[in-house]
């Protein structure tokens, strides 16, 4: 059984250092200048009361989008064992519940080649050329309008 909850900046750490940022020397390395910032909250999705899931989330509106609030999900990972059981899905599931309590009108986001799939599938879209991000790779803009009604 996967559940979703709150977590501190700090927690996400070991799997963004893990899964997202190998390159760099050690978790303490894994923070973002925003993880404390107002308006920032982080998810992880637990199977079994192990984190194999997180998602950080970050008032930033983006130039190239409309709406008035948006939010950015950033660092979002999942332990590679973990792929494909729905902890990924369901963190963005309670993301857009709590998006919608903020009021917020939309999230985006900066993918990565490999996540492609799973952000269209739960219905991002996509727009413009691949990017490089230095030492990750080659990354789309996504987003996804957030609906004011709960969604399944």
């Amino acid at each position: 059984m996967i559940s979703v909850r709150e977590i501190s900046a700090s927690e996400t750490h070991p799997l963004r250092h893990r899964v997202l940022w190998p390159h760099l020397n050690s978790e303490e390395e894994c923070f973002l200048d925003i993880d404390n910032e107002p308006g920032a909250f982080h998810l992880g999705s637990f199977q079994n009361e192990s984190l194999v899931s997180i998602g950080s989330f970050f008032l930033e509106q983006h130039p190239e989008l409309t709406g008035q609030n948006h939010y950015r999900l950033r660092a979002m990972a999942t332990e590679p064992e973990a792929r494909g059981a729905g902890a990924g899905k369901a963190l963005i599931r309670k993301a857009e519940l709590k998006l919608q309590e903020l009021g917020a009108d939309l999230l985006w986001c900066d993918a990565r080649e490999v996540a492609l799939d799973f952000y269209i599938k739960l219905g991002f879209e996509v727009i413009g050329d691949w990017y490089d991000k230095p030492n990750i790779g080659p990354h789309k803009l996504m987003y996804r309008r957030i609906s004011r009604e709960s969604r399944g």
